[in-house]
């Protein structure tokens, strides 16, 4: 009779097969493993060169080399997978009840039961998850948590000794500890109960008494499990990254994010970090730009922070013209806090007519949604002269009325930009008829303007004072009278001088072409109001000097022909300087 069976029949005798016989040599060769079963001894394997040894990645049976090179596509995508904690992380509560039905003898598979990694290779991009769990078990030796918080779709283990610094967790925490143990002692009376009366239980209702408890079970050692959180969230702008960086701040409250976003604010306030809140306050005051000022303003509106929405409204003041009109961010700025701004005097702008640009910008990337680069002014225009009648007498263009009754068009003198104004399909006929008919009464006039409110009617000119030149001029032309805008800095200190110039209409400031083409009035003498508004914002501290409204005839003699000097002195460059003219009538 052989020596080993290996093919046993129902009878009870074995079937010793020729090929299945086994030699002595073979036999040598066999282990019994437990349950019965036979097989070869694994045989010692010889590493092979340095270059070629492989190593175990995670719990998995994927292998990689142990130095890999950037070619190696596939062996980089079984170590993310391989150690990845997505899966694990993302598990929700219900798979955690369900390994505590199926064996409730067992402790609960955490993430601190992972195999521990010396880090990803540089081409593994790190989870939100994965960078909490790394801090969190660096911070506190890998020690075991003490609750473990469902929140959006993923688990995060946390510890008792850092919880409590968040008052959402720390509450949470400490009703679930008491409703826990209340089930805990309700539990053992009843179990008590069933043993005595010989019940044993199903899985289904102990399924159920685990769903009750809060997923932590009822077996031996419950006490010393994690307790699990459930937090939800209501607000859509709250991320796993906001997530995970501020339950990062527990453990390590120096922690700094990529970028500062409002979703951080959102979380902060939701977990109760007071630090954190009133950190992310003040970072936001300071890092205000063309990419986060619509979601600063849109948070602040919604947690009533009125500093932080004050400063993104002073920010759009300023900026609003010469950064966010060319960003396609400029579809993300809402309706009425563009209104608003247009409305405020103190809105910067070279001239009136890059008003009208930014609305027609505006207007473009609200009608077309699909666009992801910032329009030319070429295409904005071509769109609308495509329009099919007057835009704004539209249903859709009805929508943005306000915004283009907030310009100033009779502002708008040069002539390649009235016929611009006039070419495009956006106004009504009696809105151009209107503008066209002030600017020829003013020409004909001797410059008199139709004005009842200097702060709504008087026309803009701005000018950015930045670097270290020593002057700083600008001419300008308005219904036929020519001036120089000038500002000076006095001496090597950080003061400015700004004053206003009359020049005659052949003077060498002026440019060729508007010498031969705009018109020039003979008048000698000209009455003029107007105020010059210099402002700065350096690190979300907005600074502002004003001189007021003026009011001064300017002839063409040198005596007369300049303004009142206006000392600025104390502001940080760049400097953004707004020249405000009117010419009332006798």
């Amino acid at each position: 009779m052989p020596s080993a069976c290996l093919n046993p029949r129902s009878d009870g005798q074995c079937h010793a097969s020729p090929t299945r016989l086994l030699d002595a040599r073979s036999l040598s060769q066999m282990t019994l493993f437990h349950g019965g079963f036979t097989g070869p001894c694994p045989q010692q394997v010889i590493p092979g060169p340095p270059s070629r040894q492989r190593t175990q990645t995670g719990r998995t049976n994927r292998w990689r080399l142990d130095r890999p090179f950037s070619g190696d596509l596939l062996g980089q995508a079984q170590v993310q997978r391989a150690v990845s904690l997505t899966h694990r992380t993302t598990r929700s509560a219900g798979t955690l009840r369900t390994r505590d039905v199926t064996s409730s003898r067992d402790p609960p598979f955490m993430l601190t039961d992972m195999p521990k990694t010396t880090g990803l290779s540089s081409g593994v991009h790190s989870s939100p998850e994965h960078s909490f769990y790394l801090l969190s078990q660096e911070v506190t030796q890998n020690a075991k948590p003490d609750a473990v918080l469902e929140c959006l779709g993923s688990i995060w283990e946390l510890h008792g000794q850092f919880l409590s610094r968040s008052e959402t967790l720390a509450e949470l925490y400490t009703n679930c500890k008491k409703q826990r143990n209340i089930l805990l002692q309700s539990r053992a009376g009843s179990r008590q109960t069933a043993t005595s009366s010989g019940w044993r239980g199903s899985a289904g209702r102990w399924a159920r008494t685990l769903r009750e408890d809060g997923g932590m079970g009822t077996s031996r050692g419950s006490l010393r499990r994690p307790i699990l959180l459930q937090l939800p969230v209501h607000d859509p702008s709250i991320s796993k990254e906001a997530l995970s960086f501020a339950l990062r701040t527990l453990y390590r409250p120096a922690e700094c994010p990529e970028r500062w976003e409002g979703s951080l604010l959102s979380v902060a306030i939701m977990l109760g970090l007071s630090q954190l809140y009133q950190r992310c306050l003040n970072e936001m005051m300071v890092n205000i730009t063309s990419l986060t000022v619509c979601d600063f303003h849109r948070v602040a509106c919604k947690h009533k922070q009125t500093t932080l929405q004050s400063a993104c409204e002073r920010w759009l003041e300023l900026f609003l013209v010469t950064e966010l009109s060319h960003q396609i961010g400029l579809r993300d700025l809402p309706f009425d806090l563009l209104l608003k701004t247009l409305r405020c005097p103190r809105v910067f702008a070279v001239n009136e007519y890059d008003l009208l640009k930014t609305v027609l910008n505006w207007t473009y990337l609200q009608l077309n949604t699909t666009e992801q680069t910032p329009p030319s002014h070429s295409a904005v225009n071509s769109f609308f002269c495509r329009s099919v009648g007057v835009f704004l007498e539209q249903t859709v263009g009805q929508l943005y009325l306000p915004l283009f009754q907030a310009l100033r068009l009779h502002g708008i003198t040069e002539r390649n930009h009235v016929k611009e104004i006039e070419k495009i399909n956006v106004f009504p006929p009696s809105w151009l008829l209107l503008t066209f008919s002030n600017h020829y009464y003013s020409i004909h006039s001797g410059g008199d303007m139709h004005m009842t409110d200097f702060s709504k009617h008087s026309i803009r000119f701005g000018m950015i004072v930045e670097g270290e030149l020593q002057h700083y001029t600008r001419a300008i032309g308005l219904y036929g009278f020519y001036f120089l805008l000038k500002a000076s800095r006095v001496g090597q200190s950080d003061a400015f001088d700004f004053s206003l110039e009359r020049l005659r209409h052949w003077d060498p400031a002026l440019t060729e072409s508007c010498r031969t083409t705009q018109p020039f009035s003979v008048r000698t003498e000209r009455r003029v109001r107007y105020q010059v508004r210099v402002q700065s914002c350096a690190r979300g501290e907005r600074q502002e000097k004003c001189s007021g409204v003026v009011s001064r005839v300017f002839g063409l003699s040198k005596r007369c022909c300049r303004s009142q000097v206006f000392t600025v002195d104390g502001l940080s460059t760049p400097l953004f300087v707004t020249f405000a003219l009117a010419f009332p009538s006798p």
